[in-house]
């Protein structure tokens, strides 16, 4: 995965989630007292001392939700630029991708803090159905960084990716290797890539590349042991890492098209569902006056 790419880039947004999702959750739970509150039977939590600060409508609960639902929003602009010429002009889609994973990612997370992990009533149904939405999302991303793209996020044409194949292949053909090292280089290219003519399932799709990595690092291991410099050593597992793994994103690439544009029919209406249910609980909250001083006082 060569950095700057769009894969990287999706993947990065993950571990900035991650990482922020690291900090957060043990602080409510261990600085707050979450982790006895949340584990509490729900009628005992009105007598504990956290129930002020973690109830949904507490000091602490209610600007988690807050947080929470506009981290959510955060991730529709993605979409308005996937559709919008005049935002071109403000960064690439990897980049909006990278802001649309990072908040989609978060966004459910400070919402559930905010539950207190009770679940009643219509928003229960917005709750499960934006984890419904976070659980798809994953799937998008998987399929979405398999179809090759360029830096700046626009697919490659069939020739493109033949070059670059072609590339990888000189690069592989030019490097000066022992005999040892050579077969067991050829033998990783010949077992990670797609046979011609024939069309891999779905199962491969989604869990080929992890026999890839398995054989990548018994290939290393051949390689190590058949004395490679170590610099040609990095050279040659990352050439050929790269051929196996576009190959393979080009066998599939018909068939991860049709399944990401199934994924997005299955997707947007949950998306807009969810919406619905979000805006109707936040009116309601306004309405009845939790949102007033951040929870300070209500009941």
């Amino acid at each position: 995965m060569a950095r700057g790419t769009p894969s990287a880039r999706a993947f990065n947004a993950l571990a900035f989630a991650g990482l922020f999702c690291a900090v957060a959750v043990p602080l409510v739970l261990f600085t707050f007292g979450g982790w006895e509150y949340y584990r509490a039977p729900i009628g005992t939590r009105g007598y504990m001392e956290a129930h002020a600060l973690l109830r949904p409508s507490g000091t602490i609960g209610l600007p988690l939700g807050i947080a929470g639902a506009v981290a959510m929003f955060c991730t529709l602009p993605y979409a308005a630029r996937k559709r919008s010429r005049l935002l071109a002009r403000f960064g690439s889609m990897p980049r909006w991708l990278e802001v649309h994973i990072f908040f989609g990612t978060v966004g459910p997370v400070l919402v559930t803090l905010h539950t207190s992990f009770k679940f009643n009533g219509v928003i229960s149904v917005g709750y499960w159905l934006m984890a419904a939405v976070w659980s798809s999302g994953f799937v998008g991303r998987y399929l979405y960084v398999r179809i090759p793209k360029t830096l700046r996020g626009i697919e490659l044409s069939q020739e493109e990716m033949k070059a670059e194949m072609a590339e990888a292949d000189a690069a592989l053909a030019a490097m000066d290797l022992p005999p040892d090292a050579r077969t067991a280089l050829d033998a990783f290219t010949r077992a990670a890539s797609p046979q011609d003519g024939r069309a891999p399932g779905i199962v491969d799709l989604f869990f080929g590349e992890l026999a890839v990595r398995i054989r990548l690092f018994t290939m290393r291991s051949r390689l190590r042991a058949a004395g490679v410099d170590l610099a040609v050593l990095d050279t040659a597992v990352a050439s050929a890492t790269s051929r196996a793994i576009l190959a393979r994103r080009v066998a599939h690439l018909r068939r991860t098209r049709q399944l990401f544009g199934l994924w997005h029919v299955f997707h947007r209406p949950l998306v807009y569902a969810m919406f619905v249910i979000v805006g109707l609980h936040v009116g309601i909250a306004i309405y009845l006056g939790y949102a007033q001083l951040l929870g300070l006082g209500a009941p």
